[in-house]
């Protein structure tokens, strides 16, 4: 009887012991025993995010211009300077020519082949002027003060009349005006007599049999 009740007592203290381990056991868990692969709110009490969070890594900065357009990574980089080259003037192309040629009526001199650029004189009507060359659309003359200049073929006597047949020694593009620039009208072919009406800086002006009127290169006859 002595022995089952010493039994009893033993089991009863080892009971109480196993209980106090577990509790103390309960007790020691920290903040720290959390594993490693536990899930942690991205956002903090405040709901901004951690510091140490990737969407803090790749928030603009406090420093940041109000209403500016924010891109990752470029944060805190100056900007490239722009530099715009002077776009230089391009000399224009001109076709050589020799002519004095009678001015119909007043009209200013460019100095250069375009209504924009600077008048440099007004030429009179009935007096002349020195024709050296063409563009596309004017025509370069050299004045009295050695300038280089630019009219327009209208203000001068562009072509001289001349009533006269020649014969082609040279296929040639019949021109609507008297310039390499000139639009092609019809062709006239080596041999072929033409009908020269006019004269025009280094062209003739021709009647071919249909009617139909343009400019030929005098090299067309050499």
């Amino acid at each position: 009887m002595v022995y089952r009740f010493r039994s009893a007592v033993l089991m009863a203290a080892a009971v109480a012991i196993l209980a106090l381990s577990a509790t103390a056991f309960a007790a020691g868990i920290g903040e720290e025993d959390v594993p490693s692969t536990s899930i942690v709110p991205a956002e903090g009490p405040s709901g901004a995010a951690p510091v140490n969070s990737p969407a803090s890594a790749t928030s603009p900065s406090a420093g940041a211009p109000a209403g500016s357009t924010w891109m990752p990574g470029l944060v805190g980089k100056p900007k490239p300077a722009s530099h715009h080259a002077s776009a230089k003037s391009s000399v224009p192309e001109i076709e050589p020519a020799q002519a004095r040629l009678k001015v119909l009526q007043a009209s200013p001199v460019y100095s250069a082949p375009a209504k924009s650029s600077k008048h440099i004189e007004q030429l009179s009507p009935e007096k002349f002027v020195e024709v050296t060359g063409s563009t596309h659309y004017y025509l370069q003359v050299k004045l009295k003060s050695g300038e280089t200049g630019y009219i327009e073929p209208t203000a001068v006597e562009l072509v001289k009349p001349a009533d006269k047949v020649f014969m082609l020694t040279h296929d040639a593009g019949v021109l609507d005006k008297p310039n390499r620039w000139g639009k092609k009208l019809a062709e006239v072919h080596q041999g072929h007599n033409v009908h020269v009406v006019g004269l025009s800086l280094n062209y003739m002006r021709i009647r071919m049999k249909s009617g139909l009127e343009g400019y030929v290169p005098m090299t067309a006859l050499e």
